[in-house]
C-alpha cells in the first residue's frame, strides 16, 4: 500500500515562527492597554474620554521589533473611553403603608357614607312604620340631612377633596330619596315639581362630578339613585313614574360618561337600567295596561345607550373592541326581545311582529346613515351597525315569511356578509356570516321535513321529482356555500386569526358535502315513498269495517337499491374529482371512508334487497296485483355498475403513502371478503334462477374452497404471507361450514360431491405448498454451494 508523505520540515518551522510572532503582537497590545488603564486611574480621569493609539499589526509573515511603551504625562495620555461600573444605589427599606392609606383615606369614608345613608333609610322606614313622625316632618328632616352633608362637603373640599366628594355623593343620594318619597309615598308635591327637582339634582350632580373630577360622586350619587324606586315602592305599580325617573338618572350618568370618558358609569347605567326594567316586566307586565308604555320606554332606554355609545365612538374615533360588540348587541337584542314579548302577548300581536322587527332594522339603518354622513374614520363601527341592519332583516324573514324563502334569504345573506367580512377585512361581518350559515343549514333541514308527508289521503303533499322548491332550495344553498368556500380558499384575502377561522374551511366543506349528498338522496327516497303510497289497493271483505289496504312491498327494496346506486355514483364522482382535480389528503380520506360505507351497505343490505326481488320474481308474489318483470333481475347489474368502481378507486387510494401498512393490510382483507361476498351472491342468484336447491350449501362450499386455493396460489406467487394466512382461515371456515351446517340435511350425492371437490382443492393447495417449498430449498442449496466454492 502507498504511504502518506509528510510535509517538509522547513514548512512546519516557518509556520511555527509565524504563529509565535502573532502571539507576541497580541501580548504587547494587552500590556499597553493595562498600562493605559492603570495610569488613567492614577490621574483620576476615569470618567473622561481619551484616545489611544494601538500598536499596528503588520502583515503576517513580517517581523517588527516591539518596544515597551514609555511613561506618559496627563497631557500626552492617549484618549480612551473607560466606563467603570457605578456603585449600586443603596435601597432604603420603606415601610409599606399603601394598603393602610387606601383603607384609611379612601375605603373607610365610602363605607361610612353608605352605612350612613342606609341608617337614615332604615330610620325613616322605622318612623313610617310606627308613625312616629308625620310625613311633612320626615321630608323636611330628609332634605335637612342631605343639605348638611352637602354643606360639609363644600366646606371640606379645599383640604379634603376625596372625602368631600364622598359626602357630596351621599347628600345628593339623600335628595333623590326624599324627593321620590315626597311625591310617590305622601303626595306632598305634584308630579311636575318632583321631576323639575330631580332634573335640578341631576344637573347639580353632573356639575359637581365635573368640578371634583371623581367618579365616586357619579357612582354613589347617581347610580345609587336607581335603588330608590324599589326601596320605597308601595306596590302601586306606577310604571310611568318609575321609567321616567330612570330616564332622568340615565341622562345625568351618560352625560358624565361621555364628557369624562368614564366607561364604568356607562356600563353600570346600562346594567341597572335593563335590570330594573326586566324586574318590572317579568313581574307586572300586562298587555291590556302596559303595551304602549313598555314599547315607548324600552325604545327610550335603547336609544339613550345606543346614541351615547355611537357619539362616543365617533368623537373619540376609537376602534370597536370585543366588549363594545357585546354591549351593542346586548342593548339591541334586549330592546327587541322585550318589544317582541310585549307584542306577542296581544291577541293581534302576530300581525305586527314582522313590522316591529323591520322597525329595529330601520333604527340601525338610520344610525348607519348618520355614521356615513359624519365621515368618521371608525369604519368598523359603520360596518358593525350595517351588520345589525342585516341581522334584523334576517330576523324579520322567518317572522313574516315561511318555509323555503327563509332558507334562501338566509343563505344569500350569509354569502353577502362573508364577502364583506373577508374582502373588506372586517372580521365581525365574517363571524356574523357563520351564524347565518348555521341558520340557513338548519332551515334547510327543516324544509326537508316536507319529504315523506305524501299519503294516499293527502294528495296535496305530492312532490314532483327534482321539479320542486325543496330541491331548488338545496341547490341554491349549495351554490351559496360553494361561493363562500371559494372565497375562503382565495389567497389574496387574509382570513381572521383564531382557531375557529382555521377550521372554518374544513367545517364548511363537510357541511357542503352533507347537503349536496342528501339533496339528491331525499329526492330519490321521496320518489319511491310516494310510489309506495300510490300502490295502495283496498282489499274488500264481507264486513266493510274490516277492509284493509295492501301495498307493493317490493317498492321498499327498489327504494333501497336506487339509493345505493345513487350513493355509488356519488362516490365515483367524488373519487374522480379527488384523484384528478382536488388531490388533497383530507378529501382523499373522506372519499375512502365514504366508499367503504357504501360498499358495506351494499354487501350487508343491498344484496339482501336484490335477493328479495329475485324471490318475488321467481315466485310471482302478489302477481295478481302488481307486475313482477325482469326489472327485478336487471337492477342487480345496475347496482354492480355503480358500486364496483368504488372498489377500484379505493385500491388506488390505498396505494398512496398517506396510509400506513396496517391500513393497507386491512384493505386487502376487506377487498377479498367483499369479492367473496359478491361471488357468493352471484352464484346463489344463478343457482336460484336455475331452480337448484341447497345452493347455500353445495355451491358456496365449493366456491369458498376454490377461492381459498386461489389465495394460496397468489400468496405464494407474490410471496405474501398475509394472503396465505387468509386462505388457510377461509379453508377452516369452509370445513366448519361443511361439517356443522352443510351436511345436516344434505343428500348423500351432494355430500359426496362437495367433499370430493373440497378434498381435491385441499390436496391441490398442499401440493402447491410443497412444490413452492421444494423450489425454495433448491434455491437455498444452490446459494450455499456457490458460497462454499468461493476462495478464501
Amino acid at each position: 500500500m502507498e504511504e502518506n508523505t509528510p510535509p517538509p520540515i522547513d514548512d512546519l518551522v516557518k509556520k511555527i515562527n509565524q504563529l509565535s510572532q502573532k502571539q507576541e503582537l497580541l501580548a504587547n497590545e494587552i500590556t499597553d492597554l493595562k498600562k493605559v488603564i492603570y495610569q488613567t486611574k492614577q490621574l483620576g480621569i476615569a470618567d473622561q474620554t481619551v484616545d489611544v493609539a494601538f500598536p499596528k499589526i503588520e502583515k503576517v509573515g513580517t517581523t517588527k521589533e516591539i518596544l515597551p511603551a514609555p511613561p506618559i504625562s496627563k497631557e500626552q495620555l492617549p484618549r480612551v473611553e473607560v466606563i467603570l461600573p457605578k456603585p449600586a444605589p443603596i435601597k432604603i427599606k420603606k415601610e409599606n403603608k399603601q394598603w393602610e392609606e387606601f383603607i384609611g383615606t379612601n375605603l373607610l369614608n365610602k363605607i361610612g357614607i353608605a352605612i350612613l345613608v342606609l341608617g337614615i333609610s332604615y330610620g325613616v322606614k322605622y318612623s313610617i312604620d310606627h308613625e312616629l313622625i308625620n310625613p311633612i316632618t320626615r321630608i323636611i328632616l330628609g332634605y335637612l340631612a342631605g343639605a348638611i352633608l352637602i354643606g360639609l362637603a363644600i366646606k371640606l373640599k379645599a383640604e379634603y377633596k376625596t372625602f368631600s366628594a364622598v359626602l357630596l355623593s351621599g347628600g345628593m343620594a339623600a335628595f333623590y330619596f326624599i324627593t321620590f318619597a315626597a311625591y310617590d309615598l305622601y303626595n306632598l308635591m305634584p308630579q311636575p315639581m318632583a321631576f323639575i327637582m330631580m332634573v335640578l339634582f341631576t344637573a347639580f350632580t353632573v356639575y359637581a362630578a365635573l368640578q371634583y373630577d371623581q367618579k365616586a360622586i357619579a357612582i354613589i350619587g347617581l347610580v345609587g339613585a336607581y335603588g330608590v324606586p324599589f326601596l320605597l315602592s308601595d306596590g302601586s305599580g306606577r310604571v310611568v313614574i318609575l321609567c321616567s325617573y330612570i330616564t332622568i338618572v340615565n341622562v345625568g350618568i351618560l352625560l358624565l360618561a361621555f364628557r369624562k370618558a368614564w366607561k364604568l358609569l356607562y356600563y353600570l347605567a346600562f346594567a341597572l337600567t335593563w335590570l330594573s326594567y326586566s324586574v318590572w316586566f317579568l313581574d307586572r307586565y300586562s298587555y291590556e295596561e302596559h303595551l304602549w308604555i313598555s314599547l315607548i320606554f324600552s325604545a327610550i332606554f335603547f336609544a339613550t345607550f345606543y346614541i351615547t355609545f355611537l357619539a362616543y365612538k365617533l368623537v373619540q374615533s376609537e376602534p370597536l373592541s370585543r366588549w363594545d360588540v357585546v354591549l351593542l348587541m346586548l342593548n339591541s337584542f334586549l330592546y327587541f326581545g322585550f318589544g317582541y314579548a310585549a307584542i306577542v302577548d296581544h291577541p293581534s300581536g302576530e300581525l305586527f311582529l314582522g313590522l316591529f322587527t323591520l322597525f329595529n332594522a330601520i333604527l340601525h339603518f338610520i344610525a348607519c346613515l348618520v355614521i356615513f354622513k359624519s365621515q368618521s374614520h371608525t369604519k368598523d363601527v359603520f360596518y358593525f351597525v350595517a351588520g345589525m341592519v342585516l341581522v334584523f332583516i334576517t330576523l324579520a324573514i322567518p317572522v313574516e315569511l315561511e318555509g323555503n324563502w327563509v332558507t334562501l334569504i338566509w343563505a344569500g345573506e350569509a354569502a353577502l356578509l362573508f364577502w364583506i367580512g373577508r374582502t373588506k377585512s372586517f372580521p365581525v361581518y365574517e363571524r356574523l356570516s357563520y351564524i347565518l350559515i348555521l341558520l340557513a343549514v338548519g332551515s334547510l333541514f327543516d324544509d326537508w321535513e316536507a319529504y315523506g308527508s305524501y299519503t294516499s289521503y293527502n294528495k296535496e303533499y305530492f312532490i314532483r321529482l327534482f321539479l320542486n322548491i325543496n330541491f331548488a332550495s338545496s341547490l341554491l344553498v349549495v351554490s351559496s356555500l360553494s361561493w363562500i368556500l371559494k372565497l375562503s380558499l382565495d389567497k389574496q384575502f387574509v382570513a381572521p386569526a383564531g382557531r375557529l377561522q382555521s377550521a372554518f374551511t374544513w367545517i364548511l366543506s363537510a357541511i357542503l358535502f352533507v347537503i349536496l349528498y342528501f339533496a339528491f338522496f331525499k329526492e330519490i327516497e321521496n320518489y319511491w315513498v310516494q310510489r309506495y303510497a300510490d300502490s295502495s289497493v283496498m282489499m274488500r271483505t264481507s264486513d266493510p269495517n274490516n277492509d284493509y289496504p295492501v301495498y307493493d312491498s317490493d317498492l321498499h327494496q327498489f327504494r333501497s337499491l336506487w339509493l345505493l346506486i345513487y350513493s355509488g355514483l356519488f362516490g365515483v364522482a367524488l373519487s374522480f374529482l379527488t384523484q384528478k382535480v382536488l388531490k388533497n389528503k383530507y378529501i382523499t380520506i373522506v372519499a375512502v371512508v365514504f366508499n367503504v360505507l357504501v360498499l358495506f351497505a351494499f354487501a350487508f343490505g343491498g344484496l339482501a334487497s336484490l335477493s328479495d326481488l329475485r324471490n318475488s320474481f321467481i315466485n310471482q308474489t302478489d302477481a295478481e296485483l302488481y307486475f313482477r318483470d325482469w326489472g327485478h333481475i336487471l337492477i342487480r347489474y345496475g347496482c354492480f355498475l355503480a358500486i364496483l368502481p368504488l372498489v377500484w378507486f379505493n385500491r388506488q387510494f390505498i396505494k398512496d403513502d398517506l396510509f400506513d401498512p396496517t391500513i393497507k393490510k386491512v384493505e386487502i382483507a376487506l377487498f377479498h371478503i367483499f369479492t367473496l361476498i359478491i361471488l357468493s351472491s352471484e352464484l346463489i342468484h344463478w343457482l336460484e334462477l336455475a331452480h337448484v336447491h341447497e345452493s347455500f350449501k353445495l355451491g358456496l362450499s365449493i366456491l369458498w374452497g376454490a377461492y381459498a386455493l386461489i389465495l394460496i396460489v397468489r400468496g405464494l406467487k407474490l410471496n405474501n404471507k398475509y394472503l396465505r394466512v387468509m386462505a388457510i382461515v377461509l379453508f377452516a371456515i369452509t370445513l366448519l361450514k361443511l361439517f356443522i351446517y352443510d351436511m345436516a340435511d344434505m343428500s348423500t350425492i351432494a355430500k359426496t360431491i362437495v367433499m370430493m371437490i373440497l378434498g381435491i382443492l385441499l390436496l391441490t393447495a398442499s401440493f402447491i405448498y410443497n412444490k413452492a417449498k421444494k423450489a425454495t430449498d433448491l434455491k437455498t442449496d444452490e446459494e450455499n454451494a456457490t458460497t462454499n466454492e468461493k476462495p478464501n
